[in-house]
């Protein structure tokens, strides 16, 4: 399986403009030639078709895209099963998750919830719509071909904030519902959760263990989870630890009882009722292509 990151990209020989944070791509004339089967993402993926359709499997979800259809990713879905017209092509914006996570710091604590917590999203795009996001295209591309200055990070950032509002009213016009903002405390709590939660180098801990982390008590911290997201502290960890496991599953030759421990598990029988529990499949199951 091919996997798409910054360290990827920076040795590919294609012609992306990209720094340590952000990589864009524009020419999918280099890619039609290649032989490319399933691309894992390790970061946070936006792309716009300009050009032609194209058919994109992300899990158990196939798309047919068209000229202005819109998707947004965040990390650690796998691309598969995907074909494109001839004459395909997208605007494509990856941007790292830790630069995500200072962006979070600029914006409503709503843009940063929606970003972590939707898996994958495809919006169709007007033509005014479409002209705008190929304006923020160009611009990022400019700025990353400039000299280096004293402003240059904060007004790329600005200009992220900018588009990130953007997409948020794109979103809910097509009847996507965000909660609106409330405490910050609360916020900030939530914030700092889904950037621990959604980072790969860190362990997943239960919720009195992050609770702990951000110094209040398990009961306050779940109520505000519910409140901002709509689901308990429990319901978000778990979530992120079944995608986690079928990503191991997929493209790991560990074993089971192998990737039990690596998320946290006391011992693969555990891990192994987790997992039944969450997708009416055993990880064995799930692993042989055995999925409900």
């Amino acid at each position: 399986m091919e996997k798409l990151d910054l360290q990827a990209i920076a040795g590919s020989r294609l012609s992306f403009r990209s720094n340590e944070h952000i990589a864009l791509f524009s020419d999918f004339e280099e890619v039609r030639g290649m032989n490319i089967s399933d691309v894992l993402i390790e970061g946070f993926l936006f792309a716009m078709v300009t050009h032609g359709h194209a058919q994109l499997s992300i899990g158990s979800d196939t798309y047919h895209l068209q000229e202005g259809d819109l998707i947004i990713c965040k990390p650690r879905n796998i691309f598969e099963r995907s074909m494109m017209s001839m004459d395909f092509n997208a605007l494509v914006l990856f941007i790292s998750p830790e630069y995500v996570a200072q962006l979070s710091q600029m914006v409503r604590m709503e843009w940063t919830h929606s970003m972590f917590s939707t898996t994958h999203l495809v919006l169709h795009t007007d033509e005014m719509v479409r002209n705008r996001f190929r304006l923020y295209f160009e611009l990022l591309k400019n700025h990353l071909a400039s000299p280096e200055s004293s402003h240059k990070d904060l007004s790329m950032k600005l200009l992220f904030a900018s588009m990130a509002y953007d997409l948020n009213d794109l979103r809910k016009s097509h009847g996507e519902e965000f909660l609106h903002q409330t405490y910050s405390s609360g916020e900030n709590i939530l914030r700092r959760f889904m950037q621990h939660l959604h980072d790969p180098s860190q362990p997943f801990l239960n919720v009195g263990e992050y609770a702990s982390l951000f110094n209040i008590t398990p009961k306050y911290f779940s109520s505000v989870c519910k409140r901002l997201t709509g689901k308990t502290a429990n319901q978000l960890i778990s979530d992120e630890i079944v995608r986690s496991a079928q990503i191991i599953l997929r493209d790991s030759s560990k074993s089971i009882k192998q990737i039990a421990a690596s998320l946290g598990f006391k011992n693969q029988s555990h891990f192994g009722r987790f997992f039944r529990q969450q997708t009416g499949v055993s990880p064995q199951q799930y692993r042989e292509g055995k999925t409900l």
